[in-house]
């Protein structure tokens, strides 16, 4: 059982972005994130909330892009 769940385990890091969100969906969803445990119980993440095309393109190469 834990090993089908592991094998089926992605991390998505883009979306589909034609779909927007709604900005009270979003606040919910980082609010389940804020909530859930981080290594240590440090909760290190900073949380950025954007639906503007122009910002997330701003902020996509560094959270989600291949850094080299």
């Amino acid at each position: 059982m834990i090993e089908n769940l592991i094998r089926k385990n992605r991390s998505c890091r883009r979306f589909y972005q034609h779909l927007p969100l709604e900005t009270g969906m979003l606040k919910n969803l980082v609010n389940l994130a804020r909530l859930s445990a981080s290594g240590a119980n440090q909760q290190p993440l900073v949380y950025i909330l954007s639906t503007d095309p122009a910002v997330n393109a701003d902020v996509f190469p560094a959270w989600g892009g291949r850094r080299t």
